[in-house]
């Protein structure tokens, strides 16, 4: 396989980070967010004012200023650093002034909580907010670990050509698993399922090895995309990077919506492929962006709507108060995806706000339930299991997501959720130091990749995060092992070579 030019661990060590100078968005613009707090509060019903805004959007507003690096990122827009810090805006200003002004949205919920309970989740995310910072904060302070330097050799090979193939051979075997033919996948398409194939808990093994397959796919246009950006040269070089890359996106676009139509699964591929195409080849404007997702928005509401579409919904949007209602379940969509208090206050409230801590085992549970075979006798004690069971009173079902501080906090109470979101913050900060010294554009894009799913913790769960690792990152854990593999080989090669000129020379 070929190879950039690596960083030795003394390059690493001597060269300075990026410099900071500049690439933060300028903080100013927080400025009104406790004003915009404040006139929600005047203007909200009296049964829904929440005075906790008030502090969540203030101390939003103080950390960007106390804490640079928990700013926007400028040279980096797309960054898990960026998403993690927007979702937190999202949850600590945007939401509460829905709630506010729109009203609670109940959800799946048998209630609403008390108000009271409503205020306090608002203060707990605000503490993981801080948290956060101060975990960004830790690693920019710190040198680059020099136990990274092994992992970020193997992901700055460029893969080979016949890494492509194999990798793109054993994706079409997954989907020749799953699918069958060329038909079984147009019907797919035309018929959306009922059942997502993603989930393993009563597959078989050929559904298994297929779910296990499929992204290898994926990966495999990643990597040809990538051996064109680390390796085009010429006139048509930047033509041909473009080119390669769309092609590349709109298989993925359709190879990653077999996943049950989920948004995130092609999303995540699509953008941290926008990251990193910004960062090594042509940087994209953030007004670029902002208009890109804006086109987009409605495609991604029209998948969600088109996988579990039946004739009643069609009838809803075909009366005069579309507009109206298209608002209030955008609202009610954004709240429930956000981690809106009222729902993890209602959790608090239905376990008694810490009354029996359980002291890490859910969230071991979490991270192991999605394993086949080993996480089965999990999956009633993880703690997404423990959240659907406080909403709905019993086992059996799993479609609400427990967010990530709330299972800190049933686990460890407050002291928890801090200690979680500092790991979280030192995790971004430093996958970000990592994407500052990546050499080569598939490891810029595995550690992006990683990265941006990481930064969903700050509103999702740690059994997604565990999932997304074990079903969607094979690839990646094989192209190092390979890499490893190869250096091993090498240096073992060399090994016998030395010993067989010095027993030469012995003679």
């Amino acid at each position: 396989m070929q190879s950039l030019s690596l960083y030795s661990m003394a390059e690493v060590e001597s060269s300075p980070a990026p410099s900071g100078r500049g690439k933060f968005v300028d903080p100013h613009w927080t400025l009104c967010l406790p004003l915009l707090a404040l006139t929600a509060i005047f203007f909200a019903a009296p049964e829904n004012r929440l005075i906790a805004a008030m502090a969540s959007s203030t101390v939003y507003t103080l950390m960007q200023w106390l804490v640079p690096q928990c700013r926007l990122r400028r040279d980096a827009v797309l960054s898990p650093q960026n998403l993690a810090t927007l979702l937190f805006l999202a949850k600590l200003v945007v939401v509460p002034m829905l709630v506010m002004l729109v009203g609670p949205t109940v959800g799946v919920l048998p209630s609403l909580p008390t108000h009271d309970s409503i205020e306090w989740a608002l203060l707990i995310a605000t503490v993981a907010y801080i948290a956060f910072c101060y975990g960004l904060s830790f690693v920019s302070a710190r040198a680059l670990d020099p136990g990274s330097r092994p992992l970020l050799n193997a992901l700055s090979q460029i893969p080979s050509r016949n890494t492509v193939l194999v990798f793109a051979a054993l994706g079409l075997t997954g989907f020749a698993l799953i699918f069958g033919s060329p038909a079984g996948f147009m019907e797919y398409f035309l018929n959306p399922p009922e059942v997502k194939l993603n989930q393993s808990t009563e597959a078989t093994w050929a559904e298994f090895l297929a779910i296990i397959l499929r992204p290898f796919l994926a990966v495999a246009l990643v990597a040809m995309w990538s051996r064109h950006v680390d390796g085009a040269a010429g006139h048509h070089s930047h033509a041909k990077k473009v080119a390669v890359g769309i092609l590349a996106a709109v298989v993925i676009l359709a190879a990653n919506l077999t996943f049950a139509f989920n948004r995130a699964a092609f999303v995540f591929p699509l953008i941290s492929m926008a990251a990193v195409y910004s960062a090594r080849v042509k940087r994209i404007s953030p007004w670029t962006m902002l208009l890109t997702a804006a086109m987009a928005l409605p495609l991604l509401i029209s998948i969600g709507t088109y996988r579990a579409a039946t004739p009643r919904d069609t009838e809803v949007f075909t009366n005069s108060d579309a507009l109206q209602a298209s608002l209030a379940k955008a609202s009610d969509n954004f709240q429930v995806y956000s981690a809106a208090p009222q729902f993890t206050g209602y959790f608090y409230e239905k376990t008694g706000w810490g009354d029996h801590l359980l002291g890490g085992s859910s969230l071991i549970a979490s991270a192991l339930s999605p394993i086949p075979i080993l996480g089965k006798s999990f999956r009633e004690t993880n703690g997404p299991a423990i959240f659907n069971r406080a909403i709905y009173g019993s086992l059996g079902f799993e479609d609400q997501i427990i967010p990530y501080e709330a299972e800190l906090f049933v686990n460890f109470h407050a002291a928890g959720v801090a200690a979680g979101f500092f790991g979280l913050g030192l995790l971004l900060g430093g996958m970000q130091r990592w994407l500052d010294y990546a050499s080569s554009t598939f490891g810029a894009f595995a550690i992006q990749y990683a990265g941006i799913w990481g930064a969903t913790l700050t509103v999702w769960s740690v059994s997604i995060y565990s999932q997304i690792l074990f079903y969607f990152f094979g690839p990646f854990y094989v192209f190092i092992a390979l890499q490893w593999a190869r250096k091993w080989l090498r240096s073992l090669n060399r090994q016998h070579t030395a010993l067989r000129h010095a027993h030469g020379a012995g003679r």
